[in-house]
């Protein structure tokens, strides 16, 4: 018997998928607290003290995780140890990390403040210094000179490299300055055309995560600092949160940095405020587990009001035939002030898919969140499925009366042995009742499995319902013969039923059953050992029978054609030797030796080609022989082509 290989689908499927509703400001996920913890585990490189842009980046990301900085007086030693540089660069990093840790001791103020005074005087300062040197200034409570001299030297860098990068470091720069960044501001628009959008949910700059959240957290504090709306609409900021929430399994430190960074900067500035709405619950829902769990937050997973908020469940839409089975449920507060629930099996649906658009409103209302802050969620109702009026019995296989059949209630087994033979048919018949329901219903997956315990062997069958749902299996043992191996012998009859959406798939033990299967006629050779041992032992070797070659002619005949092959060349010689043969004019050297050597040697190489050589040996000697008399030819003839000059 054939080994079939089977596969029942279980319930093991957990679908979230989530989408943002058009015209909303939802994105579809937050920073929650394991990926916090992840970031966290990136910092946490950096306290072997041996970096100092490392040093700076965790030192910041623990202060924005709300973490408690380790080492504090080793990391305050290393920023003032290296406070004696004059790079404008390594100067941000140690003012940023000491302001950020407001050290007990002090740092070389007046060195610093005329180191990065000369970096603002300097007119072929690049933007990243001018930047770093305003940062440093305003981390040490000094001032930056003279401000327009500063955006006359920041403009001229911007005409010479407006590189993406540039435009957000000025950004920065610009929202040191109060209202007189205003000039930066109409620079905003010309770099957010050059965003990328992708699949219609993510907007990205070229340069990754790093350049993106500058210029996104760049353009929010300038914004900011004069008051206007940044240029970047409620649906921009939505897939640029998605981005970066996207880029929130960041490895570097820099990346970790930028990413908490730009995050605290979209739900803490003026304009826009991206909410998620996740599901928090698992997405399969049944009698067991009967409520659907939202998250309703902002991006760092903190709530969008002190106070409760309102969350309806719109509609609930079953997949596949849109039926509305819900409208208008709210979704009832819990003790975490960002989760929210419904019990959605109070109304009884229907197993299968449903799309649940969800929207939640503040009491009082944020003019950050721009349009409805909503989602559509897909959910999984499972049900549970009874199995009833079970059968199982057998009949002839010609009979055309009603067959006689047993019946077994699940979870049991039948007690008595069930026989048949191959002159026979098993049949069994069930139905699959929805318990949340009480209506029949059918599966994805419903299969009859007989194991043979003694072979470990198994066949599968698949049970097919009727036009009333009724699952009937008919096994006819005479043409199914084959399929089993004719081997008779005890079987297990289990019945195997399962589908996405059940909570209860199931394997049941219904009976053992007895085939008694036709003798199967293997012949004299294997009269000595049993059908088993037949179908196992080795099988006669199958041997390749090629094409007989063609009747070759008689050897008379071959030698006969071969003689008159021949006759040409012995009446050659024959004149030769009547004419007689002048070889005076032969130049006895050792060129035209070997050039005639190497003739015959060709020719006499053909001929043992012929005779047993194959074509890659006779390449190998021709080349030989080949380029000796080439050699020898080309001396040979150029000796007689001098002699006829004489």
């Amino acid at each position: 018997m054939n080994s079939v290989c089977w596969c029942v689908l279980f319930l093991v499927l957990g679908i979230d998928l989530h989408m943002p509703v058009a015209g909303t400001t939802t994105t579809a996920a937050y920073l929650a607290d394991t990926d916090k913890a992840r970031l966290k585990q990136v910092f946490s490189g950096a306290w072997d003290l041996k970096d100092l842009p490392s040093i700076h980046y965790a030192v910041l990301g623990y202060k924005l995780l709300g973490q408690t900085v380790p080492k504090q007086p080793e990391v305050c030693k290393t920023l003032q140890a290296a406070a004696s540089t004059t790079s404008p660069e390594t100067l941000y990093y140690v003012t940023n990390a000491w302001r950020s840790l407001a050290c007990s001791g002090s740092l070389p103020v007046s060195n610093i403040a005329k180191a990065l005074g000369e970096v603002l005087q300097k007119e072929t300062s690049t933007v990243p210094d001018l930047f770093y040197a305003v940062q440093s200034l305003n981390n040490i409570g000094q001032k930056k000179g003279d401000a327009a001299k500063l955006i006359k030297t920041l403009q001229a860098a911007l005409k010479k490299d407006d590189s993406l990068l540039n435009l957000g470091y000025s950004f920065h720069i610009a929202a040191q300055l109060g209202t007189d960044g205003t000039f930066a501001f109409d620079r905003i628009e010309d770099a957010i055309v050059q965003a990328d959008e992708v699949d219609s949910r993510f907007l990205q700059f070229e340069g990754g995560l790093s350049i993106t959240a500058l210029l996104v957290s760049g353009a929010y504090k300038l914004a900011g600092t004069v008051n206007k709306p940044p240029p970047i609409t409620g649906d921009q900021a939505v897939k640029f949160a998605n981005y970066f929430l996207s880029r929130r399994s960041v490895q570097t430190l820099k990346g970790a940095y930028m990413l908490l960074e730009v995050l605290n900067t979209l739900i803490n500035n003026k304009f826009h405020l991206p909410a998620a709405i996740t599901l928090v619950s698992p997405a399969a829902v049944s009698l067991e587990q009967p409520r659907v769990s939202v998250r309703v937050s902002d991006l760092l997973g903190k709530p969008l009001s002190t106070e409760p908020l309102t969350v309806t469940a719109e509609s609930a839409t079953r997949v596949g035939d849109e039926v509305v089975v819900l409208s208008k449920k709210k979704f009832e507060p819990t003790a975490d002030k960002t989760v929210y629930s419904v019990n959605l099996m109070e109304l009884k649906p229907e197993r299968g898919f449903y799309k649940l658009s969800i929207s939640a409103a503040l009491a009082k209302p944020d003019p950050r969140l721009v349009g409805n802050v909503g989602a559509s969620l897909t959910v999984k109702v499972m049900c549970a499925v009874a199995v009833e009026n079970v059968e199982i019995g057998t009949v002839d296989a010609d009979q055309t009366t009603q067959a006689k059949l047993t019946k077994v209630v699940y979870p049991n087994k039948l007690p008595s042995k069930l026989e048949a033979d191959s002159l026979q048919k098993l049949i069994m018949k069930f139905g699959l009742k929805d318990k949340n329901t009480g209506k029949l219903m059918t599966v994805h997956q419903a299969f009859v499995r007989l194991y043979n315990p003694k072979t470990k062997q198994e066949i599968i069958f698949v049970a097919e319902p009727d036009s009333s749902k009724n699952y009937k299996f008919d096994l006819d043992l005479g043409s199914k013969a084959a399929e089993f191996g004719h081997l008779s012998g005890d079987y297990s009859l289990e019945l195997i039923v399962g589908d996405a959406v059940l909570s209860n798939s199931f394997s049941w033990e219904v009976a053992t059953v007895h085939l008694k299967f036709a003798e199967l006629n293997i012949g004299a050779a294997a009269s000595a050992v049993t059908k088993d041992a037949y179908l196992y032992a080795p099988k006669p070797e199958i041997k390749h029978l090629f094409r007989e070659p063609e009747r070759r002619p008689p050897v008379f005949v071959s030698n006969l054609f071969t003689g008159l092959v021949c006759v040409p060349l012995l009446i050659l010689l024959i004149l030769w030797a009547k004419l007689g043969i002048n070889i005076s004019n032969f130049p006895f050297s050792l060129s035209a030796i070997g050039f005639h050597l190497g003739l015959g040697g060709i020719f006499a190489l053909f001929g043992v080609f012929w005779l047993q050589l194959n074509m890659f040996q006779t390449i190998k000697y021709l080349l030989c022989i080949g380029i000796i008399t080439f050699l020898c030819g080309n001396k040979m003839l150029a000796k007689i082509a001098s002699e006829h000059k004489r």
